[in-house]
């Protein structure tokens, strides 16, 4: 049994939308952490028998996306407890200094000054295809509810959707805020893994092209090891989203481990390697991310049928 610990960004800046962790909370998280459980990469656990007979002992620290405030914020607190982390990158972002599409979205409607949007799609329910912001809040809410529909279509079809937002908001520039090349050979270099979250942050699980799939897969694990010097053992599947044939291209492609979400433990005797499960910690109260770490969270949602 393992408990994977997902984080995205570490940073004291609040966001409305998509709050990071604050730099004190993520502090007490890796302290408690270290001091609880024995902390590894995966990329080292993975392929060792002995973990599977020892419950409850092992835990990791695992980063996705590759923002900057990841070597900026979370690096100096994981070097003060010795803890050592797997930092999985969208290669496209790194690339350009563009942030995942899920960012870029969000980023939009909170810097846009248009009162109003068309999304003029017959996929998209009526909420959706017209809308006017008499004021921020007005926004904010509106992609508050678009965001989680979006993952749950085509992934063509949320392109389409996605590129006639940033027409229509072509005043709000894209921020810069990932890390480079540069920073991602500084954590290597102190013994940090840097696994591979595809090109363009596409959700696999909603794409039919296997070839696009594939180059997803493919091109990001060839940037990497241009880069780094080493193929990547590791493909982290953006938002959680994977089906088989997600897993049998993963494989394909040359990679030996492939990490989902699921907000619950790995256990290695029933999982496997292509659909790891990660916990993934918010900026929250201190008690409820100790039910998150503990698992009780979950556990007691499922006890009462919570979905």
């Amino acid at each position: 049994m393992i408990r994977n610990f997902l984080f995205h960004r570490v940073n004291p800046e609040r966001d409305p939308l998509w709050d990071p962790i604050d730099v004190r909370l993520f502090d007490k998280i890796i302290n408690y952490i270290s001091k609880k459980y024995e902390t590894i990469l995966f990329e080292d656990l993975a392929f060792v028998e002995e973990y599977k007979k020892k419950k409850n002992r092992y835990a990791t620290i695992m980063f996705d996306d590759g923002y900057k405030d990841n070597i900026e914020h979370a690096l100096p607190i994981l070097e003060k407890y010795k803890v050592k982390a797997s930092f999985y990158v969208v290669t496209n972002c790194i690339d350009q200094n563009i942030p995942t599409w899920t960012h870029v979205l969000e980023n939009a409607f909170q810097k846009t000054e248009k009162k109003g949007i068309e999304l003029s799609f017959d996929f998209l329910p009526n909420k959706f295809q017209k809308a006017s912001f008499y004021q921020n809040s007005d926004r904010l809410s509106f992609v508050a509810e678009l965001k989680p529909f979006l993952k749950t279509i085509d992934h063509k079809k949320r392109e389409q959707v996605l590129d006639h937002i940033t027409q229509q908001f072509s005043d709000v520039e894209v921020s810069q805020l990932m890390m480079n090349w540069d920073d991602l050979r500084i954590l290597r270099d102190k013994g940090h893994y840097i696994g591979s979250h595809t090109v363009n942050h596409s959700m696999l699980g909603t794409m039919e092209d296997e070839e696009e799939i594939s180059r997803e897969l493919e091109e990001s694990a060839k940037r990497i090891e241009a880069e780094l010097g080493y193929f990547p053992k590791t493909i982290s599947y953006p938002v959680g989203s994977f089906n088989e044939q997600t897993k049998q291209l993963s494989k394909k492609a040359g990679y030996q481990i492939g990490l989902a979400v699921k907000q619950d433990i790995h256990d290695p005797t029933k999982e496997d390697l292509f659909e790891v499960s990660r916990i993934e910690l918010y900026n929250e109260p201190w008690f409820k991310t100790k039910l998150r770490i503990s698992n009780t969270l979950e556990n007691i949602k499922k006890a009462i049928g919570y979905k």
